[in-house]
């Protein structure tokens, strides 16, 4: 079925709808803060914020304990990763309010409805790609996601899920593509929650690193996370008894920490991940075979598309650089800078 093309109208009315709800849900966060600060506060204590549900946010104490939380208006959007300042409810030490936000180490950051920019989550230095054998992974999706990463900066690992499922008709097409994402320098973990496979590597990967898994929906990311925490069940029950929401969703990226040290945030999955006010520098830097040819073209604006003397283009042409990559350069170039 074609998409339904939304005119400028509409699509002004529905920003409309949505600045208003942010609004509403900000004056609600305020009205909330307020009331608990009148019936008084504990003191400031240290928290890490584990999700946000728009109304508001758990935060982990120093004890693991977690508390919904509302946040001052001031503080603007909060994600999990964020270190913050919070006070307890008084008359209900289940509950607290956000006061501050330490300096972020890194934020990544994803396109939402108008181009608004929209967190996902702070502080992490590992973007895990998740991809599967099925659905077919898609470079272009992955070389976006190794963009954001090589300009946060965060360390990029790609993990190629459910390779139980490898045929004949794909196995030669997947190995090309681990192959290729190998020989540029990154690390590819093939995994399979069925023989088990992969998760040892994955293990060592995430110890004493903050990570998050990112990728298509559908690709496993929360029956990865399963395999690895056993004890997922009781941490997602105690979740929704603290959060009030229900039954717990990935629907907003989720901070869990791992039996092996590591902290690892679930994020939904997407059907598309878009770049946010990238040039050219930031998608060539991005490309990280293609840096050490900066600086060396003909031309100090080469485009690398079409003028003489492309460093580049010549090492394109000697195969020192993969055409799926270059195309995808190409591509990402026409897309994000034009």
């Amino acid at each position: 079925m074609a998409k339904r093309r939304i005119n400028d109208q509409q699509q002004r009315r529905i920003k409309s709808i949505q600045q208003k709800r942010r609004e509403k849900a900000a004056d609600n966060q305020q009205e909330k803060s307020d009331t608990l600060s009148q019936q008084g506060l504990g003191p400031e204590q240290s928290g890490l914020v584990i999700t946000n549900y728009g109304r508001a946010q758990i935060v982990e104490d120093k004890e693991k304990k977690l508390h919904r939380c509302v946040a001052r208006r001031n503080l603007g959007t909060l994600v999990c990763g964020d270190q913050v300042i919070w006070q307890p409810a008084l008359a209900d030490n289940n509950e607290g309010v956000v006061v501050a936000v330490e300096e972020r180490q890194s934020l990544l950051q994803k396109p939402g409805f108008g181009g608004k920019l929209k967190p996902m989550a702070a502080n992490i230095d590992q973007i895990i790609i998740v991809s599967a054998v099925q659905p077919d992974p898609k470079p272009y999706l992955i070389d976006r996601y190794l963009i954001a990463a090589e300009n946060l900066p965060a360390t990029p690992i790609i993990l190629i899920n459910k390779i139980d499922l490898l045929e004949e008709k794909n196995k030669d097409s997947i190995r090309k593509l681990v192959k290729d994402y190998q020989n540029i320098g990154y690390k590819v973990i093939t995994s399979s929650k069925v023989t088990d496979c992969g998760f040892d590597d994955l293990l060592e990967t995430l110890q004493s690193h903050t990570s998050i898994f990112v990728g298509l929906s559908g690709v496993g990311k929360s029956s990865l996370i399963n395999h690895l925490m056993p004890e997922l069940n009781i941490r997602v029950g105690e979740l929704s008894a603290a959060s009030g929401e229900g039954t717990h969703t990935t629907t907003s990226s989720t901070l869990y920490t791992l039996p092996c040290g590591g902290v690892l945030i679930d994020s939904p999955g997407v059907r598309d991940f878009g770049l946010w006010n990238s040039t050219a520098e930031d998608i060539l830097h991005g490309f990280i075979e293609l840096r050490k040819y900066i600086g060396h073209c003909k031309f100090s604006n080469c485009s690398h598309q079409h003028e003489p003397g492309c460093a580049i283009q010549q090492a394109l042409k000697d195969g020192d650089i993969s055409q799926m990559r270059f195309n995808s350069y190409l591509k990402t170039i026409e897309e994000y800078t034009n």
